[in-house]
């Protein structure tokens, strides 16, 4: 059908056109950005792209909130947020550098250690928050669960899918290695999660309240486990032990003065 020569009618057509090609943002713009183009004098290059780049914004942020729904993040946290000046043995540079995604273009792991309350899942969280900004897929879950689902999997056959959640995505996030100890199927969970990691070269980052010595006792006494998940999350990693005060501390204390 050929549309009316009337630009009410060619408006619609094209809206119409763009709606069809799964381009919803440009059937949406197009028509206020004919008019600017008119008052503005753009060429009919000039007046192309605008179109193009509303459309690509906003298939850019549809993506971007697919991503980031995927992640489980359990908080959006933000470097911006954190105190360095409450935490002077964090190393600022090195946080803003990691930031940039480098370590996960090289695969290399982000270990956080330190005692509970210290920043290490808000740094973690933001890292991960970063990868996922900057285009990559993330996913952040607790060792916890991380152990109990997949010995679930064991247990009804399906961990050869559920596995694939936490060794797809570019990052993954697992947060407080050692609050709560492992059985043995759960150690050889996290192992096998671990190593397919590392022989995928994709970027692992954990945070534990634990020594690395100690993790033995984690594992249930599986030192050989234990050696075997640190070998690989190790290797070329970079190791940040956060040697400060709590943050719940901090402020548990502070409304504790408010009161008074």
């Amino acid at each position: 059908m050929t549309p009316s020569a009337h630009p009410g009618g060619l408006y619609e057509a094209i809206k119409d056109d763009l709606g069809y090609l799964k381009l919803p943002k440009a059937a949406e713009v197009f028509a206020s950005l004919a008019e600017q183009a008119d008052q503005a004098g753009w060429s009919h290059l000039e007046y192309l792209a605008a179109v193009a780049a509303a459309e690509a914004a906003a298939t850019r942020d549809r993506h971007l909130a697919a991503r980031m729904r995927f992640a489980h993040l359990p908080a959006r946290r933000t470097l911006s947020e954190f105190d360095f000046d409450f935490q002077p043995s964090v190393d600022r540079k090195l946080i803003e550098d990691l930031a940039s995604c480098g370590f996960v273009a090289e695969g290399r792991s982000v270990l956080f250690l330190g005692q509970p309350g210290t920043g290490k899942s808000h740094l973690a969280s933001a890292l991960c928050a970063a990868a996922v900004e900057a285009g990559y897929w993330g996913f952040f879950t607790s060792a916890a669960d991380l152990g109990a689902n997949m010995a679930a999997a064991y247990a009804d056959g399906s961990f050869a899918i559920r596995i694939r959640a936490y060794t797809g995505p570019s990052v993954l996030v697992i947060d407080d290695v050692g609050l709560v100890g492992f059985d043995r199927a759960q150690a050889n969970a996290l192992f096998q999660v671990v190593n397919r990691r590392y022989e995928r070269a994709s970027s692992t980052i954990v945070t534990t309240n634990r020594s690395l010595s100690s993790w033995g006792e984690i594992f249930g006494g599986d030192a050989v486990v234990a050696a075997a998940v640190l070998d690989r999350l190790l290797h070329r990693a970079v190791v940040i032990n956060i040697k400060g005060p709590s943050w719940r501390l901090k402020e548990h204390q502070a409304l504790t003065e408010a009161h008074r």
